[in-house]
């Protein structure tokens, strides 16, 4: 956690982008939350036929982020997948929703409240 999604239709995104576009979204989330990369999770999925937009990407995230955290990710992932797949931002949708982190369990823990991580991490051993 957190998990981010990417809905397109498979042939707009070749390997390499999509290698791209995971350590870009990685990059951003733990720049602007400081949470470690491993926390990081990035998915591709088949968009829908009906898909009003290109691209629809979806980050959920553990609740406790600031709007303002919230609207750089929102902007700084649309604007990387914008230049990854060199279409117009206007062509991607994209949404967040937030999770507690007592409701996410990975790795066999309960994942930490944001700013913990690096408590819970020397925790681990």
């Amino acid at each position: 956690m957190p998990l981010y999604r990417c809905f397109a239709a498979p042939e707009a995104l070749d390997g390499s982008q999509r290698s791209a576009l995971a350590a870009a979204i990685t990059d951003i989330h733990c720049d602007l939350t400081t949470a470690p990369p491993t926390f990081i999770h990035v998915q591709f999925h088949p968009g829908k036929e009906d898909q009003a937009t290109l691209f629809v990407l979806h980050g959920g995230l553990r609740a406790g982020r600031s709007q303002e955290v919230t609207d750089q990710i929102v902007e700084r992932c649309s604007a990387a997948l914008a230049g990854i797949a060199a279409v117009s931002v206007d062509q991607i949708s994209m949404r967040t929703s937030e999770t507690p982190a007592s409701w996410i369990y990975e790795g066999g823990q309960v994942m930490p409240e944001p700013g913990e991580e690096v408590a819970w991490l020397a925790a681990q051993g």
